[in-house]
């Protein structure tokens, strides 16, 4: 198997049958139970005893001298005690909740240049050292198969503890206090005449250790907070205007977040907005090529359907060629050394630096993240990189005079998935227009509001996206609210027409879940974007009235 391969890992599963013994409790595999939502109980009492951090660290030391003793040229090791909580109501009007919990690991060993992957769901010192020796065993049955050999990018050996800084414990609340403050959310949306709301939260509480054979041994406590606020307004309920509330975000914050009466009233004015925009008059669309302006939704929905993906170095290089796809941003060498592809107002950087989401001390390979530009006025100058594919940007690098690094982009939603190299938090830098002034440059156009679903084809060459809200625009006033309406693009175009983006205030949150690596792991992408506008885009219409 060639290193460059990495992503057709052959997984091996090792499931431990005896109990723990460190006595630390039974093992629950990703495990998903209802909870009892009038319980004034805290949420963590539903979940078995967390396991302490030493038991965990103890573990993966063991985990990494039985992959050294084995033979292994590199490995490493991602072990955690993972739960998650959800509540929400939702349509009809039903509140449910669960909480889900996980105790895993998955090592990765190296043996000259060729890879391989095992991982276990009830960890025991015997189960953690059957499975790295597994791991070893299948990577030097590959070695034969493997092709020039691929070191890691240089990192500094990483060491020592990080917590994600919360006030309030959101599992140390009752589902019946949870549940209240949606309730409370519900009805400050339903203070507006038709309007309502279908609130949802999502919490993580994980210790999650990472060790390696070069010797980093980290421990980190991460907490991650995934709201779903969307105002609506009109019935059926099916087919509403709706705009996302934007003043709660995912982000690594404790149970303070949902906290106080002025979110109550932000959510009843988000909702009188929706209503303002559904006051313009129906029409249909005229179809053809227009002029548009997204809002920071929009914004963030298409940049996480385009870009993002056509800058992961592993799609790049054609090693998730028979999964996700690849990307026509390749190959890396003549991208990186050519002209600007985008609008010179385009500029995109990740930064996983605490409180974004994702935010945390050290990536999964170990590595401590850094802020960094892929996109600069227009121009690729970086891709998301991870130790492994990093190395294959080193001419580029030594051309800037910097050196190979990765900027700790390697993440994986459990530890028995493979860690890939995709971004968790990016930014789109912003400009000094709002969203009035955008529109207003509209001749002959079309404001296009909130996310829809956004669709691309494997190469990420082009795609299409329906957003619930459409408007005509005419000499820079807006005219009609368009129905049925849809948007297709050529992705170089679309960014190549980028001629604005709009002011901070007109920066909105957009939330991506995607599907990566092998086995898969579902991940999720924050992108903050402003508004924006593009001289050309294409208008459809779904369905027309006769």
């Amino acid at each position: 198997m060639p290193s460059s391969n990495r992503r057709d890992f052959l997984a091996t599963t090792m499931m431990a049958t005896a109990g723990l013994a460190m006595g630390v409790r039974r093992a629950d595999a990703m495990r998903v139970r209802a909870l009892p939502l009038q319980s004034r109980l805290p949420v963590s009492k539903f979940a078995p005893d967390v396991v302490d951090a030493e038991t965990l660290r103890r573990l993966a030391q063991q985990a990494m001298e039985a992959a050294k003793s084995a033979g292994a040229t590199y490995a490493d090791i991602r072990i955690a005690d993972r739960r998650m909580f959800t509540i929400g109501i939702y349509q009809p009007p039903v509140p449910s909740s669960s909480i889900g919990f996980e105790y895993s690991y998955g090592i990765r060993a190296q043996v000259d240049g060729a890879w391989a992957f095992a991982y276990g769901a009830d960890p025991s010192p015997a189960g953690v050292t059957q499975t790295a020796q597994a791991a070893v065993t299948t990577a030097r049955s590959l070695t034969k198969l493997s092709g020039p050999k691929v070191g890691l990018a240089p990192a500094p050996v990483a060491t020592g503890e990080w917590t994600t800084p919360i006030r309030i414990d959101p599992f140390a609340i009752s589902p019946n206090e949870h549940g209240y403050m949606l309730g409370a959310y519900m009805n400050a949306a339903g203070r507006v005449f038709d309007g309502g709301m279908m609130p949802e939260f999502k919490w993580s509480s994980e210790t999650r250790v990472f060790a390696s054979t070069e010797g980093s041994l980290v421990t980190q406590h991460l907490a991650q907070f995934v709201p779903g606020l969307t105002t609506m307004v009109g019935r059926p309920i099916g087919l509403p205007a709706m705009l996302p509330f934007g003043e709660l975000k995912p982000t690594g914050v404790g149970f303070e977040a949902v906290l106080g009466t002025d979110l109550q009233d932000q959510i009843k004015a988000n909702a009188e907005e929706t209503a303002r925009w559904l006051g313009y008059p129906e029409g249909e669309a005229d179809v053809g090529r227009f002029q548009a302006v997204f809002d920071g939704q929009t914004t963030g929905a298409v940049v996480a359907a385009t870009l993002l993906p056509a800058l992961e170095l592993e799609r790049v290089l054609g090693r998730d060629a028979n999964g996700a796809g690849t990307s026509f941003l390749a190959p890396p060498d003549e991208i990186l050394n050519g002209a600007p592809l985008f609008g010179n107002v385009l500029t995109v950087s990740a930064d996983r630096a605490n409180p974004n989401y994702g935010g945390v001390k050290w990536d999964d390979d170990g590595v401590e993240p850094d802020n960094f530009p892929v996109i600069q006025n227009g121009k690729v100058v970086d891709y998301f990189t991870t130790r492994d594919t990093a190395p294959s940007l080193a001419n580029w690098y030594a051309k800037q005079g910097k050196s190979v690094k990765s900027h700790g982009c390697s993440v994986t939603g459990s530890p028995t998935r493979t860690p890939v190299g995709m971004p968790v938090h990016v930014s789109v830098a912003t400009g000094s227009a709002s969203l009035d002034d955008l529109t207003k440059r509209l001749t002959d156009g079309v404001l296009i509001r909130g996310t829809g679903y956004v669709s691309s084809d494997h190469q990420l060459v082009g795609g299409s996206f329906y957003p619930p809200m459409i408007f005509e625009v005419k000499k820079g006033k807006i005219t009609r609210r368009l129905k049925n309406a849809g948007l297709q693009f050529s992705t170089k175009t679309l960014w190549k027409s980028i001629t604005a983006v709009g002011d901070a205030n007109t920066v909105q949150i957009h939330t991506r879940h995607t599907s990566h690596g092998q086995p898969a792991s579902v991940l999720s992408q924050v992108v903050a974007a402003p508004a924006a506008h593009v001289r050309e885009i294409n208008l459809i219409q779904l369905g027309r009235n006769r």
